[in-house]
């Protein structure tokens, strides 16, 4: 965008309000239908008006001119369970070395990633990265061709009512335009049916972002990327992540290849009214704790269930309802590993000053592993082991079984816990990986699983499943 181009942009939106008021809504001597009349007709034709809205369209053109070269289509071939699908998506490029940034889940399984440049040039990419707790991912591609890399702003400057446009690739038709307003910040979604929350705080626009738009730009009209498209929930009800977010998540994941976020070890929930007037404290306003995981920073600091958080490193902190625990919860995740972070509590009554050492978040996104048994199993991460309510995070989860395979012939179930594969103990998921290669050849294969409470035996028959391939 060229010093005309903003000059026009500062003074466009005055001008338009000016321009309506006095030449197209000027009610004076007119009334009922006859006055609806010509004020329309009087804002269609008149001259300064149309310049007005001519100025403000050159804008909203430059600016889409501007990033589309820097917005590619992402096509992925991913596979769940036995079945592979395509999906399509978007991506910006943010680095002249090929990186692009994209969302965590359009990347999730991939099998093989394709890239298309806005010169219509394919390239496979790879993932460098992925972060599933803000939905982000970069991926790369190697080309000598010259790359566009997209402007980026700064998110804390956006303002509700801002105009934007979202850029993308809905259902597959290449870099599409919309224009919009940014509707909301700070939005969000504490129940989404997701393996792992999303700690972020979206901006929300009604800028068109619908399926295939994920990974694209949302901009602003100075032609600033201010936000990664992530999720729509149908016609202009758009999330976006804030570019703040994308840019720091970007750069840990080029310069370490890990997010490192801190983490205490408790369950919070909201202190409602109720919940403040059964502690006799109608007025008090905080986070409850409802659970202390063992072995945590929390309980080796002495955080108890039912005390109540009011400050936590001298900010007061609060959460009335589920959406607004994510600040909090936030807070701690940018809490420095290994340092002490001061909280204030409320025991019965009494405030407490308490100091925990915060610790490494423990790792989020469970790897898989898929055999050749026609069964998937996942490692056991502290979430799986308290969603599944395990007695332990010793073995495998198995996460998939494969109708029709060895493992379904052998009543093998999802959620099963593998213990042990022959005469092999099972603590994690590299002891289970270098099982199998010890036992791939044998044509039996005992598997000592753990179900619900009781442990259980399952023998594997891969010679019978290659009998009936073959046959």
């Amino acid at each position: 965008m060229n010093a005309s181009q903003m000059k026009k942009l500062i003074s466009l939106f005055s001008l338009i309000a000016l321009g309506l008021f006095f030449f197209g809504f000027n009610p004076s001597g007119l009334s009922g239908v006859q006055a609806k009349n010509n004020s329309s007709d009087q804002l269609i034709t008149n001259p300064k008006i149309l310049k007005l809205f001519d100025d403000l369209q050159d804008v909203i053109i430059s600016v889409s001119n501007t990033i589309k070269p820097a917005v590619v289509h992402i096509e992925v071939v991913q596979k769940s369970g036995q079945f592979k699908y395509k999906s399509l998506a978007s991506g910006l490029i943010v680095d002249e070395r090929g990186y692009i940034l994209t969302n965590d889940h359009v990347v999730d399984k991939a099998q093989s990633i394709t890239v298309t440049l806005a010169s219509k040039i394919e390239y496979p990419a790879e993932i460098i990265g992925t972060d599933k707790q803000t939905d982000l991912a970069v991926i790369q591609i190697k080309t000598q061709e010259s790359l566009f890399v997209a402007k980026l702003g700064n998110s804390d400057e956006v303002k509700v009512g801002e105009w934007v446009i979202a850029v993308g690739n809905p259902y597959g038709f290449d870099r599409t335009v919309s224009f919009g307003i940014v509707s909301g910040k700070g939005r969000v979604f504490p129940n989404l049916p997701l393996e792992t929350q999303l700690i972020n705080d979206f901006i929300q626009t009604d800028a068109a972002i619908d399926p295939g738009s994920s990974g694209g730009p949302l901009v602003n009209l100075k032609g600033e990327v201010i936000g990664i498209n992530s999720i729509g929930f149908g016609r202009g009800q758009g999330f976006t992540i804030p570019i703040n977010t994308a840019n720091e998540v970007k750069n840990k994941l080029l310069t370490t290849g890990t997010i490192d976020r801190g983490w205490i070890g408790i369950v919070i929930q909201p202190l409602s009214r109720d919940y403040a007037k059964y502690y006799n404290k109608p007025d008090l306003e905080g986070i409850l704790i409802g659970d202390v995981i063992p072995d945590s920073p929390a309980e080796k600091a002495g955080l108890l269930p039912g005390d109540i958080i009011v400050e936590y490193m001298g900010e007061k902190v609060s959460a009335e309802k589920e959406e607004d625990l994510n600040k909090f919860q936030f807070l701690i995740s940018q809490s420095k590993v290994g340092e002490p972070a001061l909280i204030k509590i409320v025991r019965y009554g009494v405030a407490v000053n308490m100091t925990v050492e915060v610790a490494r978040q423990p790792k989020v996104k469970a790897d898989e592993y898929e055999t050749s048994f026609g069964f998937t199993v996942k490692e056991i991460t502290d979430a799986i082991y308290r969603d599944y309510m395990l007695e332990d995070k010793e073995g495998v989860l198995v996460s998939y079984v494969e109708v029709g395979g060895a493992a379904s012939t052998a009543q093998l179930q999802e959620d099963d816990i593998i213990i042990k594969v022959g005469k092999f103990e099972i603590k994690n998921l590299d002891d289970f990986k270098k099982s199998l290669e010890q036992v791939k050849n044998e044509k039996q294969i005992m598997l000592t699983v753990k179900r619900g409470k009781n442990k259980q035996f399952v023998l594997l028959l891969p010679e019978e499943e290659k009998k009936e391939k073959t046959e």
